[in-house]
């Protein structure tokens, strides 16, 4: 579950973001999931993950729902048991509470496939905790060498890290919030990394949000597998392990292991800003969950319990005249500018939501006072 886009520090390089958002136009990619949509005050419903579209037999949806080798939450996803019921609270409950204190407390390493945007990735992940503080390291074994390791619990303001980094974001929100926003059925059970797994799919209640698929562990409770899934069941992001142990983690283990490793340390500095900025529309469910003050402006982070975007405001420069969009995957980049007594500003959305629902938080960002 990391993220297309990728902040090294928090903030929103408003110079690189442009650069993102006129390759992204450029790409089939980024066409192909801009042609069609909507005008961004009509968002359309999203049909449920699986769901054939109307006066479309389940052939030809099931053909369609598919884009390249990314499989659709429908029958090649569904687990071998084929069942699927309604899980109820108490259920959703328990395994989004076993989840979130999986994610935050145990101690493990494995490898990870990773896919996003057509590309797979693999990933060694060791994570440790120190003195009750996440440590994490990750190092990519495909593609550039890249390692990071990061010291900080506060997930809410990961930018980048793990694919598990937004699993941090299910307790911050609270679990009744998630069940009003989310329609839960569990999909039966499946085999990952040789352990076995509860499918929990988490369905959204309206067209702002991505769909989620969770294969748990059933022992404890950490995400295996996770998709982000679009509407038609088309899917965005995938993350599985492929090899899990769950040994106590040494020291030296989480220390960096190549010299492309970088450090983040997030342990401080992150939600107690009082900001000057406010929303005045967000989805059902969003909440601020984090701030943090950059040297041009501030940040600040909104979560549902299972997905999150991030609203950068800095001050534009005279030279800074950048507006657009840019879809890669799961995530969505949008910018636009905002006039306040004189100064102007760039506003940032960026977050794993619909490219309308960016749009209408970008056009909702204001003063206060």
């Amino acid at each position: 579950m990391a993220k297309v886009f990728r902040f090294t520090a928090p903030k929103a390089n408003s110079s690189l973001l442009a650069f993102l958002l006129l390759a992204a136009s450029l790409s089939p990619l980024a066409s192909a999931q801009s042609a069609g949509q909507p005008p961004a005050n009509s968002p359309p419903a999203q049909p449920v993950p699986g769901t054939p579209a109307p006066n479309v037999s389940s052939a030809e949806a099931n053909a369609g729902e598919v884009s390249g080798d990314e499989p659709s939450a429908g029958d090649p996803e569904r687990p071998s048991s084929g069942l699927v019921l309604p899980a109820t609270d108490a259920e959703t409950q328990a395994l989004l509470a076993k989840m979130a204190d999986a994610v935050a407390n145990l101690e493990y390493r494995g490898l990870v496939t990773f896919e996003h945007v057509g590309v797979m990735e693999t990933l060694e992940v060791v994570h440790g905790v120190r003195n009750g503080e996440q440590v994490e390291r990750i190092r990519y074994l495909t593609g550039s060498p890249r390692e990071l390791v990061s010291r900080g619990q506060d997930a809410a303001c990961r930018r980048d890290g793990s694919p598990l980094s937004r699993a941090g974001l299910w307790s911050s929100s609270g679990l009744q919030n998630v069940q009003n926003i989310y329609h839960f059925l569990i999909r039966g059970e499946e085999r990952i990394a040789d352990r076995e797994a509860v499918v929990l799919e988490a369905r959204p209640r309206d067209p702002h949000r991505f769909g989620v698929v969770i294969s748990v562990d059933r022992e404890t409770g950490l995400p295996l597998k996770s998709m982000l899934v679009a509407p038609a069941g088309r899917v965005l992001e995938r993350f599985q392990f492929v090899e899990l142990d769950l040994a106590p983690i040494k020291d030296s283990d989480l220390q960096p292991q190549s010299s492309e490793s970088r450090e983040s340390d997030r342990s401080s500095h992150c939600g107690s800003l009082v900001s000057r900025w406010r929303l005045g529309w967000a989805p059902t469910g969003f909440k601020a969950v984090a701030t943090r003050e950059l040297a041009d402006g501030e940040m600040l982070v909104f979560s549902d319990g299972l997905s999150a975007f991030t609203v950068f405001v800095q001050k534009l420069g005279p030279d800074m005249n950048y507006t657009g969009r840019a879809v890669r995957g799961a995530t969505v980049a949008y910018m636009d500018h905002l006039d306040v007594k004189g100064e102007r500003y760039t506003i940032t959305v960026v977050g794993e939501i619909p490219d309308n629902t960016a749009q209408l938080v970008a056009k909702s960002v204001d003063a206060r006072n």
